[in-house]
């Protein structure tokens, strides 16, 4: 007790309280550069781990593949019908589909589905199981870019065909045929759970087959494995399909990687695939969904696999090696994948970044808006008023009605889209700072409880994300930084400088118009306010929460924001009452 009396004496002689509350600004700044810097270390040695197989009974590629060159022909053959049935509509398609299967012992079954179409899937129960588990191949019909998918689904009904002969599974296998890789394959596993009659048990993992057009050969395998909401696959899995492509001689590329990259492995390699896992990972449900998205929210362990390129080395039956000894390694599992990391982040195909690593990054960025709140509380002329007075009051209730204005606004566009007419308004709100000139004007006192309100609630709201969904945390709190450097407008001549600096701040610190840049510079495929539209249809019809995340916690804090710029310059007197001018 000695000891601390003499810090506090120490620290009250010093002023050092007073002088930390001034330099709040400061040190605002100061986490935000923390953050971005803390990130962009991460691909350095040190900071990084090599990937490694935490569940021993997996052992990838420690059995031999018998999926080789006696399969071609069956999948050839079964290739050239697919082609021909490529034109016929899907109700056809899957009729004959479903006599093929039958006939080496699967039960098939049809989901109909009125907005996403027909979903075919069959059953091959496991001999030596008891019924309770299943591992899923699923080949949707049309992949994430429109494009055919028949060497995929040739390859699923030969490899449906090949597992009926052995004897060694433990788990059933399903064998799902979807119209696209996202709603209408989220729509069937959301049916699988809750009103199919044909199901084979918990489904375990799940891989999603992608082998676009009839060519026999490919030059390399990309892995796709983001979830929605910020959901990863257990990081065996994602290792097990590298470490057997690898075994089989093949690259593996990850978030759109080719050519030359694949074989770099240098400082700037691994920072362009964090920061386009960050990007995919923030924009997941939005962008090109290729089937793994559809599994999340059912502890489904989910990768899908993507064939590139027409003239490479690797003929398709080497494509078909990778799901074939990754059912053998998943059959091998009593029980469920729980061994390894489920929060974590690939510099390459072999070096990841745990979530120990790159957290303090997101919860620097929270702390910038936890202390730029802290800063609009205590340095003004107001911070003596006390906690319970009327302003605070209104703070609170203006910030209440925000939260509601900008959940009807969220819902609203889900039933009457008009992207055009959010933007117009976000525009219009983004001149609050010059609303004191058309009569709309609120206290100073006000202003600073505004801010504070806004900024600690957003805070809070980061603070909850970021071990969630570490991407949409951190790309919001980077997006929405330039909200904090706005300030109160007071009499003076940099009057009218002030309000053009805080509506510049309001207009790229606004969430939708913040989305549209972004998106223009790093996500051509979504053309300009496509993203909006993206947004909500991902609500709608993936259950993707990242639309009513923006809305309900960046708008309001943006929305106050903009009104706190709307002051009209008062002052306080010296006695502590206001004082109009």
């Amino acid at each position: 007790m000695a000891l601390l009396g003499k810090l506090h004496r120490r620290i009250v002689d010093v002023g050092l309280v007073p002088k930390i509350v001034a330099s709040l600004p400061v040190i605002s700044i100061i986490c935000a550069l923390f953050s971005v810097g803390w990130f962009a270390l991460l691909p350095m040695e040190g900071h990084y781990r090599r990937t490694y197989i935490s569940e021993n009974a997996l052992m990838p590629s420690q059995a031999y593949s018998y999926f080789r060159e006696t399969e071609w022909n069956i999948l050839r053959g079964y290739r050239g019908e697919l082609e021909e049935l490529m034109d016929v509509s899907i109700p056809v398609r899957n009729e004959l589909v479903s006599t093929w299967l039958e006939e080496f012992g699967m039960k098939t079954a049809v989901y109909h589905d009125t907005q996403h179409g027909d979903t075919l899937y069959g059953l091959l129960h496991a001999p030596r199981g008891d019924g309770t588990e299943a591992i899923l191949l699923t080949v949707p019909w049309k992949n994430a870019d429109g494009e055919d998918n028949v060497g995929g689904a040739a390859l699923g009904i030969a490899l449906a065909r090949y597992f009926s002969r052995w004897p060694i599974w433990s788990r059933n296998i399903i064998l799902v045929f979807s119209e696209n890789s996202n709603s209408a394959l989220r729509s069937w596993v959301d049916a699988y759970h809750r009103s199919l009659d044909l199901t084979g048990g918990s489904i375990e993992a799940a891989i999603v087959l992608d082998y676009p057009g009839s060519n026999d050969y490919f030059d390399y395998v990309e892995l796709f494995y983001d979830g929605l909401n910020g959901e990863l696959p257990n990081l065996d899995m994602v290792n097990i399909a590298v470490s057997i492509a690898e075994h089989e001689g093949m690259k593996v590329s990850l978030h759109g990687l080719e050519g030359p990259e694949l074989y770099e492995n240098s400082f700037f390699s691994r920072l362009k695939v964090l920061l386009m896992g960050v990007k995919s990972s923030a924009l997941s449900g939005l962008r090109k969904q290729h089937g793994n998205e559809a599994f999340s929210g059912w502890r489904i362990q989910c990768v899908t696999l993507k064939a590139h390129g027409k003239d490479g080395s690797h003929d398709i039956t080497t494509f078909g090696r990778i799901p074939e000894a990754m059912f053998r390694s998943i059959n091998n599992l009593l029980e469920k994948f729980h061994q390894s990391f489920f929060f974590y982040m690939l510099l390459a195909p072999k070096y990841f970044v745990s979530i120990s690593s790159y957290l303090p990054s997101a919860v620097a960025i929270s702390l910038s808006f936890t202390v730029a709140s802290i800063d609009s509380f205590m340095n003004n002329e107001y911070k003596s008023l006390p906690f319970s007075t009327i302003y605070n009051s209104k703070a609170f209730v203006a910030w209440a009605i925000t939260v509601a204005v900008s959940f009807a606004i969220a819902q609203l566009f889900l039933h009457f889209p008009a992207a055009n007419l959010l933007i117009a308004a976000s525009l219009l709100t983004s001149l609050s700072p010059f609303m004191p000139c058309v009569g709309y004007r609120i206290s100073r006192t006000l202003s600073f409880r505004l801010k504070s309100i806004a900024f600690i609630v957003f805070g809070l709201v980061l603070t909850c994300l970021l071990t969630v969904n570490f991407a949409l945390a951190f790309g919001m709190g980077l997006l929405a930084y330039p909200l904090t450097l706005i300030r109160v407008s007071q009499n003076g001549q940099q009057y009218k400088t002030l309000r053009i600096k805080n509506t510049l701040l309001l207009i790229i610190s606004n969430p939708f118009i913040s989305m549209l840049i972004i998106t223009a510079l790093f996500e051509p495929d979504l053309e300009g306010i496509q993203i909006l539209y993206e947004l909500a249809s991902a609500w709608s019809d993936l259950s993707c929460w990242t639309w009513f995340v923006i809305c309900i916690g960046w708008l309001p804090t943006w929305i106050l924001g903009a009104l706190s710029t709307s002051n009209k310059p008062d002052l306080l007197s010296v006695d502590g009452e206001k004082k109009e001018q």
